[in-house]
């Protein structure tokens, strides 16, 4: 029987697949958070879609663990990856709403509710009650579900916020809408579409992030098929045309003179003028890793990227300014978030749901630092480009090693320069003795590159020193790195090889390949037994001091009540004075700085400037100081930080105490130092 497989068993199987030998059920269990019986159960399903696509079942060893040939797994591999196997999805209630709003924009026919429980696998009343929560949703975007007798389900309303919205969520559903909703002609449309778009990409010599171009694809078969509808005789069953967009005279002459609108042009001369207009904007503003040379103001995008540096600079105090390849990096996104941002163009992000949970300390300081400069610019932005920025600033916070390396690493992964650099300081961080990690972008990979270990996040059939890991590495992937990197890696080699000289003395010649394969096993073992951290520190509350609360009562001015805020860091040995005249020299120059929220000022300046070991102070000022630009602080909080990345935990449980504007007029009704500290712990408890 041919079945597809279960989400978890898919992911359960890579693991076994590119652990570069056995993994012990314990393991399992508690990677994945399941029962032994749960693990064994996904192994019988293994082992059944195996049989049906006439493979060995899986190697078990009571000793060592499970594990699969390598013949076994290079076919695993085409049949996951290239043969169209779907595994089985069950959808959440927002990725069904989510999931409808691409069936009704893509569907080449009318459609009702009995379509949607097919697509979603949901009972009628699940199906209705999703689409009435649709209509609600919808409505925060001026959109409307509109329903028509013997014509099915319609979304209404201004055509730029409809089609951002299937773009931004497409990317997540786009197998399985080929392998599952598609009809045969659809799906060969749509095919047909992605090879022209693909033509296009070759012929700009350029690389767009994963799924932009699938998307287009699908998206441009629903704008010919209106058109097709449109100049059809009108019938129950078919669509409006296409509403027109409105671009700028200027706009519009910019975009029509680039070569992304004459390939266009010629690749899809099928498409009514404005479309291709609309489509070629969609190709100048979506790939990440070239700065887009249509653009009418470069300094607007590069002012903006520095507003923002400066903003998490101020937050985090990790030194960004200084760094020109990083702010040369940062303005180009910025250049294309610019124009999504002002035709409603919205790129879906398929590492979103990862980002906001393997480094929600880096995406949460990255919004609030955008938050802090949006009004000042104009510009709001999802979080899905919140998302591609927080890699941009995770590059430049992830600690690297001192230590020897000695072997090379390349990595594949066309979802940005942002998540290629932070894979990368991510492998470093795991495999220190690696003598390079080498980013290559995929249109340029080569077999015959100079390899040790390939980490990919796409397919590349033939490699067998692949590694396919997600954009974001999870544990499991890490894992998988830890195991053919530093298990059978020169280090562990060696470690091995001395053992066994010396185990020969005592153990018989024919025992000794069973020995050895144990050794490397072990050695592997130790290598995944426990993943290297992105080291954040601890809270604030592990740091925050009794003694490091203090009450201002009298009226001081700014300066004087900064040098008060710093002075428990000095008694402590925490700081040096000159740490306390960097701080208000920075506050004297920049009249904004250091101002997290209304009423909070995070004191702090450079780990140059004389930082000792990290620290926090908190002074509750009874009379409200006014700073230099006339604004009244409250609460100033003094920090020292002795590196880049180890004070992040303190500034996200900040973050949680003061996003709530109820907090400084909470402890400034306080009146022991206990009773703040006891409000804090609650708080941050609660948050």
């Amino acid at each position: 029987m041919d079945y597809p497989l279960e989400r978890r068993c898919v992911d359960l199987l890579k693991v076994i697949l590119y652990a570069n030998g056995p993994v012990r059920v314990s393991a399992v269990t508690e990677q994945f958070g399941i029962s032994r019986r749960s693990a064994y159960y996904d192994l019988e399903k293994i082992d059944d879609w195996l049989s049906a696509h006439a493979l060995p079942k899986l190697l078990r060893d009571r000793a060592k663990g499970i594990s699969v040939t390598s013949g076994q797994a290079y076919r695993i591999q085409q049949i996951l990856f290239h043969d169209g196997e779907n595994p089985l999805r069950l959808f959440t209630p927002i990725e069904r709403e989510r999931l409808i709003i691409c069936g009704i924009i893509l569907s080449s026919r009318p459609v009702f509710t009995e379509d949607f429980m097919e697509w979603c696998v949901v009972s009628r009343n699940t199906a209705v009650n999703d689409l009435k929560n649709l209509g609600v949703h919808l409505k925060k975007d001026n959109l409307t579900l509109r329903y028509v007798v013997k014509e099915g389900y319609r979304i209404q309303g201004d055509p730029v916020r409809a089609r951002a919205l299937f773009c931004l969520y497409y990317p997540q559903f786009m197998a399985y809408f080929t392998e599952t909703i598609f009809s045969p002609e659809q799906r060969a449309v749509v095919d047909e579409y992605h090879l022209r778009l693909k033509r296009v990409e070759t012929a700009l010599q350029t690389e767009y992030i994963s799924g932009i171009l699938p998307t287009l694809a699908a998206l441009v078969s629903s704008l010919v098929h209106q058109q097709d509808q449109g100049s059809a005789p009108p019938s129950a069953g078919r669509r409006r045309r296409s509403e027109r967009f409105s671009f700028s005279a200027t706009d519009q002459e910019i975009i029509t003179r680039t070569k992304e609108y004459r390939l266009v042009s010629e690749a899809f001369p099928e498409l009514e003028p404005q479309e291709q207009i609309y489509l070629a904007l969609h190709l100048l503003g979506s790939h990440l890793q070239v700065q887009p040379l249509f653009l009418e103001d470069d300094t607007q995008a590069a002012d903006i990227a520095r507003k923002l540096a400066y903003s998490f600079e101020e937050i985090t105090g990790v030194s960004c300014i200084d760094r020109p390849e990083f702010l040369d990096a940062l303005a180009a996104h910025m250049k294309t978030s610019l124009y999504r941002y002002r035709y409603g163009i919205q790129i879906g992000n398929p590492m979103l749901d990862h980002i906001q949970s393997q480094y929600k300390e880096i995406f949460d300081l990255t919004k609030a630092a955008f938050l802090r400069i949006s009004d000042e610019t104009g510009l709001h932005i999802s979080d899905s480009e919140i998302a591609y920025l927080a890699l941009h600033f995770g590059g430049i916070l992830t600690p690297l090693s001192s230590q020897e390396r000695s072997f090379r690493i390349l990595v594949v992964c066309p979802n940005g320069v942002g998540a290629s650099n932070l894979i990368r300081q991510e492998v470093r961080l795991l495999v220190p003795q690696a003598s390079d990690v080498e980013i290559c972008p995929l249109s340029r990979f080569s077999s015959d590159e100079n390899f040790d270990v390939l980490i990919s996040t796409v397919p590349i059939p033939g490699e067998k020193n692949l590694i396919q890991v997600n954009p974001i590495l999870t544990d499991m992937d890490k894992i998988a790195i830890l195991r053919r990197c530093l298990g059978s890696g020169p280090a562990a080699q060696g470690r091995a090889d001395d053992i066994l000289r010396i185990a020969k003395k005592y153990v018989p010649e024919e025992a000794l390949p069973a020995f050895s394969q144990d050794i490397q096993n072990y050695f592997m073992g130790l290598a995944s037994a426990e993943l290297p951290k992105s080291n954040y520190g601890s809270g604030l509350m592990q740091v925050l001091l009794p003694s490091h609360i203090q009450f201002l009562s009298r009226s001081v001015d700014w300066e004087e009540a900064i040098r008060w805020s710093c002075r428990p860091l000095l008694l402590d040995d925490s700081i040096t004075e000159h740490y306390v005249e960097a701080i208000v020299a920075a506050q004297r120059d920049r009249q904004q700085y250091m101002i997290l929220t209304d009423g909070l000022v995070l004191a702090h300046a450079q780990p140059r400037d004389g930082v000792k070991k990290i620290d926090a102070a908190m002074t509750i000022c009874r009379e409200p100081v006014t700073l230099g630009n006339g604004r009244p602080v409250r609460v100033f909080l003094a920090l020292s930080a002795e590196d880049q990345t180890r004070h992040i935990q303190i500034l996200n449980d900040v973050l949680a105490l003061f996003s709530d504007l109820q907090t400084i007029p909470d402890l400034c009704g306080t009146k022991t130092v206990l009773e703040v500290l006891d409000y804090l712990q609650k708080k941050l408890e609660k948050e």
